[in-house]
This record gives C-alpha cells, structure tokens and sequence, in this order.
C-alpha cells in the first residue's frame, strides 16, 4: 500500500538527516571533545532549514509540525549529535513564536525552572527585572539568546520572558553526565528586563512538558541506537565457537530491550500526535517520559552486559548513549516524578478516565 505525500516526505526528511548526521559523526564528537558542542555540525543543521523544524515560517522558523521536529530530534539521539536542536526548536522558537516575537537565528536555549529558582524577579518601574545566577542552564555557553520564561512573584497568572544574551554575562562551565554543557550564568549587575507576555502567549507549565517530551524524543534515538549496537555486536562476538547472539540468555535480554524501545517509542509517538492535533498532551507526554526513562535502564543495564568490558571503554560508542539516557532521564522530571503527577490524575479522572487522559480526548471533550 503506497504511502502518503506527508509520509514520503517525512521518511526523506529521515533520510536526509541520518546521512547528514552520520556523515559528520567523527567531526561533531571531536568538536565536542575539545567545546562542549559542534558548531560545525549546527551550521550544517541550520543551512539545511532543520534547527527551526516545527517554528511557524511567520516567525521566521522552517514550519512543519511536531512530528516532522520529531524526527530529526530522534536522529540526533541516535547519533548522541552534540548540539542544542530540541532547545532550540521545540522550546525557545516555540515560546518566541507563541509571544509573537521574532525567532533569531543561531542556537537558542531556554532556562528550565530548576535553574529559574536560582534567580530572583525585582520591581522595575512597571516591569520586572531579573538578578543573580541562572544555574545548570543546557548549551548556555552556545546559545545566542537563552530565554527565561517565568511567572510573576505573586501573579501565577502574569507570565514575563526575559531575553538573556550570554555575552553580556560571565559564564561558568558545567556539564551533565553525558558531559553535555549545563552552565552557570551570572547575570550583569543592572539585570535583565523581562517582557510581560500577553495571556494566550506561552506557558511555563508548558514549557516544563515540552522540554520533556524533548528529552524523551531524544532518548528514544539514543534508545534504538543502543539496540542496534547490541544487536551488531551479539552478531559478531563469538564464544565457545558460536556469537554470543544465538544463546538463549542473550537473546532474552535483547528481546527484553527491544520491547522497551519498542513501548517508549509508541508512547513518544502518541504524545507527539496529541499534541500536533491541538488536544491536551500533558498525560501522553508524561506517560512517554516515564517509558522513555523505564526503556534507559533496560538499555543500560542490557547493553552493557552483552557488551562487557568492551562497552565501557572510551573509544566505543556505547557510553555516548548509556550516559546520556542517565542524564536524560532525570531532566525536566525523571520518571518517578512524571508516575507520580500522572497516577493522582488517573485517580481524579475515575476508572473510565484513563484512555481519554492519554490520548488528550478529556480536554476535547471538556471544551464542547
């Protein structure tokens, strides 16, 4: 059965962007070696219009949707690709976009709310300004512009957003597990102004979501990526004069590691289709985050095993991945928070709610 236009379409954007990624692997890794990130391998990914996927053309991004940002996210999960695309895309040009301001080009970032607490909102005549210390921020030393997009002191229902440009700051390098640049900005002594946003504009709550369903996209990546080596090297190590693939045991655990890949990917994909259709995504993506972060353990404990000592050296590619999914999960809410939130709704919603939660048909139905 022949495929639809959307999906001919989407499967060359798959396409396009694994050879792009693969062919640049060994230099981005290298670039991010000696800085954190590959600014090689993001021009590439900004000249090819993929850095903006899912941002409306109005303001300035490539246009498409979630699904189509999915599957380049996916990609650089694959490829553990050192660079911010998620950040920018599906968090910072969304927020810009939804404000109705401008999105520029170059990388971008957004503070997660851990990081926002470090800091604190003063008066400014009318508005607000932000002071202090914005901590643990991901590629702030990347980005061109990192947004901070918070609630007023006291207003849960003012949201401000301020534009930090990292220049005008001093920068203190961190990094996460992965050893992925999560830095520390100490703003400029006179702040930084924040802009009163109106009330359709974005949300921090939402933000919070999407930075998850984000992180989840790019585990499922990482995720298949990890199967895929394990599988490759079942293949051909042998013991006792046969792979080691063709023992029971060994097949079980991988067999064992596909069905998790196989969950988080159909969980990730749910919530990203509810929220390309306009419906409540909060339970799906909850739900993904919580498979996502599940499948991690899975694929590391299993990739590793089948692996052995080979997996834990630096100069295969595993680690790239088994580190990453344990940083992962426990950003933007590891899965026990995420099955914490999401079990008190289910309980709210009663015995017949819990279809209509993950598939976004509640709010649907609430606003008829």
């Amino acid at each position: 059965m022949p495929g639809t236009v959307e999906g001919d379409e989407r499967d060359l954007l798959r396409a396009t962007v694994a050879r792009l990624l693969t062919d640049r692997a060994p230099s981005a890794r290298a670039d991010a070696a000696r800085q954190g990130w590959s600014p090689g391998l993001w021009a590439l990914l900004e000249e090819a219009g993929l850095t903006l996927v899912s941002v409306p053309e109005s303001a300035g991004g490539s246009g498409g949707d979630v699904s189509d940002l999915a599957v380049v996210a996916q990609a650089c999960g694959y490829q553990a690709a050192p660079v911010p695309l998620v950040e920018t895309a599906l968090l910072a040009g969304w927020a810009l976009a939804a404000a109705g301001l401008a999105v520029p080009p170059g990388p971008l970032t957004v503070v997660p709310s851990a990081a926002a607490a470090s800091a604190t909102l003063a008066p400014d005549g009318p508005g607000l300004r932000v002071h202090g210390r914005l901590c643990g921020v991901p590629w702030a030393r990347a980005a061109r512009q990192v947004l901070l997009l918070t609630a007023a002191p006291g207003d849960p229902g003012r949201v401000v957003l301020a534009a930090v440009d990292p220049r005008d700051c001093a920068v203190e390098p961190g990094t996460n597990l992965a050893a992925e640049p999560r830095d520390t900005l100490v703003l400029p002594a006179g702040g930084v102004a924040c802009t009163p946003l109106p009330a359709d504009g974005p949300d921090p709550s939402a933000a919070v979501l999407r930075g998850a369903l984000g992180r989840a996209l790019l585990m499922v990546g990482s995720l298949r990526r990890v199967l895929d080596l394990t599988v490759g090297y079942a293949r051909e190590r042998e013991q006792f004069g046969r792979p080691i693939g063709r023992f029971q045991a060994v097949q079980q655990q991988i067999a064992a590691l596909a069905g998790a890949v196989e969950q988080a990917q159909a969980m990730t994909d749910l919530a990203v289709a509810v929220l390309d259709d306009g419906g409540c995504a909060a339970e799906a993506v909850m739900a993904a985050k919580i498979c996502a972060g599940q499948a991690a353990s899975v694929a590391i404990a299993v990739g590793h095993q089948v692996h052995g000592a080979f997996g834990f050296t630096t100069e295969h590619e595993l680690h790239l991945h088994t580190r990453r999914l344990m940083a992962w999960r426990d950003e933007y809410g590891a899965e026990s928070e995420w099955a914490a939130e999401l079990g008190a709704r289910v309980t709210s919603a009663g015995p017949d709610g819990l279809w209509d939660l993950l598939t976004g048909r509640s709010a649907a139905v609430a606003a008829r």
